[in-house]
């Protein structure tokens, strides 16, 4: 992990094993995700991978140690990546993921929690699990939600490569460029997301989890409109709203 001020950088370091997820990668996130939670002074973090690539998915080593379980114990051992994705994806602080080389199977669920996704051009990405006989189930519901059911739904069944452009267009990724310029891209990125205070993202990001499957109706009419005056209540709006309703002062 690398801290530069309120920015902290985290690495994927197994590139010998082309980042492949295994149980001790998780366990080592799931505690960093943990200790994220109540970190007031962290704002932006960000995941890369060493090596020539990303994260080729999960590591098949770990999961023949898990057929070899009991399936009470399988399934605990599995639950691991779900629990992680789950609580990075409501990590308060703003996430951008910057991906590269092979991106398959879990590596995609690891985008699809992210806040931002930064691919370089020439990234190659598949949902690869059917193609072994198993399916991507800690990674689906993100990746539903992320590029919609049918999108996510092809891509599974066929296990179809796709590339840095089509992730794009199928809102798996928020920007692409060259290996030489995703530095330039992700600084970009942080000086645009960083002109807001970190309090009013992470408000932000808790009301947008709170309404994304809420009915509309006059109880979600009640939510928003108290989240509003929640936020209009903090001495940080009322200074922003005088500044531009006064810019004489």
């Amino acid at each position: 992990m690398e801290k530069n001020g309120s920015i902290l950088t985290v690495w994927l370091n197994r590139p010998q094993k082309k980042n492949a997820l295994n149980a001790a990668m998780i366990g080592g996130l799931m505690r960093l995700a943990q200790d994220l939670q109540n970190d007031e002074s962290t704002d932006i973090v960000i995941l890369k991978g060493r090596g020539d690539c990303f994260c080729a998915g999960a590591d098949l080593e770990w999961f023949k140690q898990a057929i070899a379980l009991p399936e009470n114990e399988r399934v605990q051992i599995l639950k691991a990546l779900p629990i992680f994705l789950r609580t990075w994806n409501h990590l308060p602080q703003t996430t951008i993921t910057v991906g590269h080389g092979f991106l398959y199977g879990g590596a995609l669920g690891l985008l699809a929690v992210s806040d931002f996704v930064i691919l370089e051009q020439n990234s190659h990405l598949r949902l690869s699990e059917v193609l072994i006989g198993v399916i991507p189930a800690s990674i689906a519901p993100y990746l539903i939600k992320r590029m919609g059911f049918k999108r996510s739904k092809s891509l599974m069944l066929s296990a179809e490569a796709f590339n840095a452009q089509l992730a794009l267009a199928y809102g798996l990724a928020d920007k692409i460029g060259s290996l030489d310029k995703l530095d330039e891209i992700e600084n970009r990125l942080i000086e645009n997301i960083q002109r807001s205070d970190k309090q009013t993202r992470r408000m932000l990001k808790k009301f947008l989890f709170n309404v994304v499957n809420k009915e509309i109706n006059e109880d979600l009419s009640e939510y928003t409109a108290k989240s509003l005056s929640d936020a209009l209540g903090t001495e940080l709006a009322q200074k922003q709203i005088d500044a531009f309703t006064n810019p004489s002062k």
